[in-house]
């Protein structure tokens, strides 16, 4: 979609070599961008150590998320916002704005990986089918770290991306990502309350982050209602909206028309499959 939208006969197209180069250019930039690096040096530094004497599950996912996805919004504000250490390149071809974004959304390819990674190392550590994931089948066990780790990992520096696009504001980032740790510690708190509840449960998941179990005093494990497979898919449409977001900024004619269209339709099958996460998966489950 992204190649047909940017690169249709509507475009100003610049070529698949500058595109290249400013997509070269812009992963440069970003895996030395220090907010990235030292994200990714404090999750190498927590893998490194193991877990631990941790026995929940909950204390251990969160960081990925946080440093690879928050951080990593943060970094990809910043670089968006930041224009003119990419004009010699830029001024090599003139291009237009959603091809350039293009070139700035392939920077989210780098936290992908290392979410990937760190999912490996985490497995490694903490084996799925243990005790410490609560009742859910190993598929939906495996299920919950992508959705814990790696997608976060990927949505946030896209969410930099659109976010940096339209908002001018040099803190944004950082608000934007306190707005999302505050709804998710919120959220999460409603649900201890009302666990059975299908509302409830499609706010918890209702954010790019979320729980799917509880661990008590006693030590067991409580497994909250919503299907962490349905949640996947929501939080990949959230990708998508990301994108074409970011995209619609400067796209004229055609493209911006396509763009539109295509929002429509993701928005719609973000809302069906968050629908559908919060309606599946355990109503209510306790493993000792």
């Amino acid at each position: 979609m992204t190649a047909t939208l940017t690169f249709g006969p509507s475009a100003t197209s610049p070529g698949r070599g500058t595109f290249t180069a400013l997509a070269a250019r812009e992963l440069r930039r970003f895996v030395l961008n220090p907010v990235f690096l030292s994200a990714a040096a404090f999750i190498v530094f927590t893998q490194s150590l193991g877990p631990g004497g941790e026995t929940e599950i909950d204390g251990l996912s969160p960081y990925p998320a946080i440093f690879l996805g928050g951080f990593g919004m943060m970094a990809t504000y910043w670089l968006t916002r930041s224009m003119r250490a990419s004009e010699p390149v830029v001024g090599v071809t003139p291009v237009t704005r959603p091809v350039r974004t293009a070139a700035l959304c392939t920077v989210a390819l780098v936290p992908f990986a290392c979410g990937c990674l760190t999912l490996l190392r985490f497995v490694q550590l903490t084996p799925v089918g243990g005790p410490i994931y609560g009742p859910f089948s190993s598929s939906a066990q495996v299920a919950i770290l992508v959705g814990q780790i790696v997608m976060p990992a990927l949505g946030g520096p896209l969410l930099g991306v659109a976010l940096g696009r339209w908002v001018r504001f040099p803190g944004a980032a950082f608000v934007l990502f306190l707005l999302i740790y505050g709804w998710v510690s919120l959220v999460t708190i409603l649900t201890m309350w009302h666990q059975n509840s299908a509302l409830v449960a499609v706010l918890r998941l209702f954010a790019p982050f979320a729980f799917f179990s509880l661990h008590s005093d006693a030590g067991g494990v409580t497994a909250w209602r919503g299907s962490p497979w349905f949640f996947i898919g929501w939080q990949l449409a959230l990708c998508a909206i990301a994108i074409l977001v970011a995209l619609l900024r400067g796209a004229e004619g055609r493209v911006r028309s396509r763009i539109i269209r295509a929002l429509g339709i993701a928005g719609v099958a973000a809302v069906i499959l968050l629908v559908l996460a919060g309606l599946g998966g355990f109503t209510h489950a306790l493993t000792a």
